[in-house]
């Protein structure tokens, strides 16, 4: 018995999904389940540790996204080739432009002409929104059918049943999981809490909480068990993993190409600056040890196809400095005497005597970090030169994830569970105010344990 999870969500569904990324790749590989897809809410947060989770299990990861539209229908994308990743960061960007922090404003029409290489998956029995989709997927549009065991579950798969008969269209069976295992359901409903600054009881008064504990990661069988009426809709989650191939570690380094003057090569240009550089370093003729070393680098850059990127970190920096905006490139790239001869570090590795494989090395195969750092005051003018030069869809600002630390958490799930303040503080005094929870189940394990403290103190 064979089964492919295509509907998943971890905790970057911020306050809602119960389980790290990790911890759902653990599952499904426990479960043996033939591969499992990531579809966190308009986003790809976790997508990066759960790719490098899924290769390290050898369990094929399926990268991909919950739509969520202003009109309040979802979708789910999976991403079958490198068009279609393009294609939905493209999407999931389109939303997160338009609305606010944490309300991305998605419409249905931002699909069109961006569908290519997605697989969409929808549960919505709304019968002219599903002949929309058609126009936009074509032959890759399945329906979706979920069984939580609810009163209604089995009316809403008979509907979606009817409605794939009646448009021609294949059907398919998820779990809409939201934690790895049964014993994260508490924990995905204590952030759920969390998020709508409600309490538990509150939450349970109002039926805001979800009806039971099934929205975990199933074994094969028991997804059969649960679908035997509709077995195609087993059989079609193997068929979907098929196509959807895409895999995020496959990705290399894209950069956009760096315009060179008529006659060079991106390489034979890099040689150039970097000779010219290296004259106003080191002063000519060139000591041997330096152009040994020049040329050694150069041609590693060269085997790894990196001569674009030393371009643009180099343009970046000449912008710079042009512009009078004080910067300074540091960390490893100081070990290079390209970097140095191009003027973005300001440390002599040669004369320093400094490892250059502490920088780049073709064993590591990847891409090196060159960091610098520009005077914040005028940082603004860095960021809006890359934009004009290199255009939007070419650059893009990184975040940081932000995390609990245990005060903040404890405070926050002591309001949920419906502990007083004091109670709160009894419990947070327990606790090193220095130790950092990173992630959901460090929150769950500290209200837990809490909660035992605050018992026994009473």
């Amino acid at each position: 018995m064979q089964y492919a999870e295509l509907h998943c969500h971890s905790n970057f569904t911020f306050l809602e999904g119960g389980s790290h990324p990790e911890e759902l790749v653990d599952a499904a590989a426990a479960l043996g389940l033939h591969a499992l897809a990531l579809t966190d809410r308009s986003g790809l947060y976790g997508a990066v540790r759960f790719s490098r989770a899924a290769a390290e299990k050898k369990l094929p990861g399926i990268i991909g996204s919950e739509l969520e539209f202003s009109n309040g229908k979802r979708l789910v994308a999976l991403v079958e080739n490198e068009r279609g990743y393009a294609n939905l960061c493209e999407i999931l960007s389109t939303g997160q432009l338009r609305g606010a922090k944490n309300e991305p404003q998605l419409h249905s029409e931002d699909l069109q002409g961006r569908t290519e290489g997605l697989v969409a998956l929808c549960g919505n029995p709304d019968e002219s929104y599903i002949k929309q989709l058609c126009e936009y997927f074509e032959d890759r549009l399945y329906l979706e059918l979920q069984h939580h065991l609810h009163a209604d579950d089995a009316r809403r798969c008979r509907s979606l049943i009817d409605l794939a008969g009646t448009f021609g269209l294949p059907y398919v069976a998820t779990n809409g999981v939201m934690y790895a295992c049964k014993d994260h359901a508490r924990l995905a409903d204590v952030v759920f809490c969390v998020k709508h600054k409600t309490t538990l009881a509150q939450a349970r008064e109002d039926a805001l909480l979800r009806p039971n504990a099934e929205y975990h990661l199933k074994a094969p069988r028991m997804m059969a068990q649960v679908f035997s009426a509709y077995p195609q809709a087993i059989s079609n989650t193997l068929v979907i993993a098929e196509r959807c191939a895409f895999r995020l570690d496959r990705l290399t380094g894209q950069f956009p190409l760096f315009a060179v003057p008529e006659g060079h090569t991106r390489q034979t240009y890099l040689r150039e600056l970097v000779y010219r550089g290296a004259a106003q370093r080191y002063g000519t003729p060139l000591d041997s040890t330096v152009e040994r070393q020049l040329e050694y680098e150069l041609g590693m850059i060269a085997r790894m196809d990196l001569a674009g990127y030393f371009l643009i970190v180099w343009d970046i920096v000449r912008a710079a400095n042009e512009m009078d905006v004080l910067c300074q490139g540091r960390g490893s790239a100081a070990n290079s005497a390209v970097c140095y001869a191009l003027g973005i570090t300001a440390v002599d590795p040669i004369g320093m005597n400094l490892l250059f494989e502490r920088f780049m090395s073709e064993g590591r195969a990847e891409i090196p970090d060159i960091d610098v750092d520009f005077a914040h005051q005028d940082r603004e003018k860095v960021i809006q030169y890359v934009y004009d030069r290199y255009g939007r869809t070419h650059a893009a600002m990184a975040a940081e994830v932000v995390t609990y630390h245990t005060r903040s958490a404890i405070r926050d799930i002591g309001k949920a569970i419906g502990l007083t303040l004091a109670q709160v503080d009894a419990v947070a005094n327990e606790y090193d105010a220095r130790e950092s929870l990173a992630g959901a189940t460090g929150v769950a394990a500290v209200a837990s344990r809490g909660s035992a403290v605050v018992r026994q103190a009473h």
